[in-house]
């Protein structure tokens, strides 16, 4: 959206609250996947485009809504789904246990931590695998074997994870289990041991609604120093505000918008993840829309609404 709208002429500033410019494609998605050196050479030709990019500037921190509404002629949200999920079983807020977006970014950013030899990633989407596999290399680095376990719901003919994300994760060494309910991260004498899990019966009830059913003379318990929750991701919308939070409309926690990404704001317009759920090919797509969006608002400046 910066980039089209600084090749229609308009003056583009992009607010990041970390350290460097890409959002969930930099921190979300591991090297191995998507290249820096190939996301860099993008933000390199929309800097060149000048567009500035703000790092380190958190909104609702740094700088709030209504500052960036009294100064800019129109307001863009592109948040991305940059929480986790949590399972909320007991023992989920030990220490070692973590989400799966969270451990992504720490790689990203180069932190340290202790690399478990042991580790269960619950949840069977991509993200899941990808948070398997970044432990399952850490762990050949540091101790030249892998010990990682996916647990997942759905069974293998529903899994929500491409077909080549679930073979190359198995090439890695990586056991994955289908039809598996956690239940409880095993805690012994303050550390992490495991998680104990059930086999599934079913996941929805006869309305379609999640409710998931166990046979619960099937348990079994996978050993974990480290616990990955990799359940689903949600827009943190505190930063916000509470007053324009209550004023746009929600569903489901996706924020609303019309056909060209407009919100219920005349102002603010919104794109990507945080409207559609997680894929980089439709939130480009709607990068360009709506960016053809705020032009044509921009160029009738002083109508109420969005030009569409």
């Amino acid at each position: 959206a910066a980039y089209d709208l600084a090749r229609m002429g308009h003056q583009v500033t992009v607010f990041e609250g970390l350290d460097k410019p890409g959002g969930m494609p930099r921190y979300g998605i591991p090297e191995y996947r998507l290249p820096y050196e190939s996301l860099e050479a993008d933000v390199e030709v929309i800097q060149a485009m000048g567009v500035e990019i703000q790092c380190n500037t958190r909104v609702g921190r740094d700088v709030s809504m209504a500052q960036m509404r009294q100064e800019f002629d129109a307001v863009m949200l592109a948040l991305g789904l940059q929480l986790g999920r949590s399972t909320r079983i007991p023992h989920a807020d030990h220490v070692n246990v973590h989400k799966a977006v969270d451990i992504l970014r720490r790689i990203t950013n180069g932190e340290s931590f202790d690399v478990p030899r042991s580790a269960v990633v619950i949840g069977g989407g991509n993200v899941a695998m990808d948070a398997a596999r970044s432990i399952a290399r850490l762990q050949m680095q540091a101790f030249g074997e892998v010990k990682v376990t996916v647990s997942a719901l759905e069974d293998f003919e529903h899994f929500l994870a491409d077909e080549e994300e679930i073979r190359e994760s198995r090439e890695e060494g990586i056991e994955i289990l289908d039809s598996r309910g956690p239940q409880a991260c095993i805690v012994e004498d303050g550390r992490l041991a495991g998680l104990s899990t059930l086999k599934v019966i079913s996941i929805f009830d006869d309305q379609h609604r999640f409710a998931p059913k166990y046979d619960e003379n099937d348990q079994q318990t996978h050993e974990a120093e480290m616990i990955i929750e990799a359940i689903g991701q949600m827009t943190d919308s505190d930063l916000l505000g509470e007053e324009l939070t209550e004023s746009l409309e929600w569903h489901r926690g996706r924020l609303q918008v019309n056909e060209d990404g407009c919100t219920s704001a005349p102002w603010l317009w919104a794109a990507g993840d945080m409207v559609r759920g997680p894929d980089v090919v439709h939130a480009v797509a709607d990068g360009h829309r709506t960016a053809r969006s705020i032009h044509n608002y921009l160029l009738a400046q002083g109508t109420k609404e969005c030009a569409s």
